[in-house]
């Protein structure tokens, strides 16, 4: 990845971070009964199109951030029918100076599986848009709400080597909040 398309996507983790961006998803839900899939894909959205700008001024947001219920930029290129399905849509995509997918994704509010399930499937549904060829790099912005940490379980020996595989071998990085 580029050192720049590096620098925004920090920035972009450090902005949700510091506006608490997932804590205000889940008010959202509560208050409005929306999906927190929505909610957080207008949230975050929002952000990347902000981040985007500041970073890429001579790139125009409109025909190089996808937002999934947004429409499709004119830069887009139907995915991949991986195994027959419709593709690898993110749920935020980046088209230009590169290919970045954004999955959102999270455990709690009205999920009974353990926040291990939820972190295991987001990881390997966002490799894939890797595999497919389709995107350049993936990240998994994995919102853990569940009451369980995953943190004790990220640092084990098994789990430090599997991540690793997936940065490496698969350009796909999970962050968690």
């Amino acid at each position: 990845m580029n050192d720049d398309m590096d620098k925004f996507v920090q920035e972009l983790v450090a902005s949700i971070r510091k506006n608490d961006v997932f804590g205000s998803v889940l008010k959202e839900c509560m208050r409005s009964k929306e999906t927190w899939d929505k909610i957080a894909r207008r949230k975050v959205g929002g952000i990347v199109k902000r981040v985007f700008s500041d970073y890429f001024p001579h790139l125009n947001p409109a025909d190089s951030v996808y937002i999934e219920g947004e429409g499709t930029p004119k830069g887009w290129k139907k995915p991949y029918d991986l195994f027959g399905s419709r593709g690898v849509y993110p749920d935020i995509g980046i088209l230009r100076p590169e290919r970045v997918s954004i999955e959102l994704d999270h455990s709690g509010w009205g999920r009974t599986e353990k926040p291990g399930s939820r972190f295991k499937m987001a990881l390997a549904k966002a490799s894939f848009g890797y595999l497919s060829g389709d995107w350049e790099y993936c990240y998994v912005f994995f919102h853990n709400h569940s009451g369980r940490s995953l943190k004790e379980y990220l640092n084990r020996e098994k789990e430090k080597t599997i991540i690793e595989i997936y940065e490496k071998q698969f350009h796909t990085k999970i962050i968690l909040f």
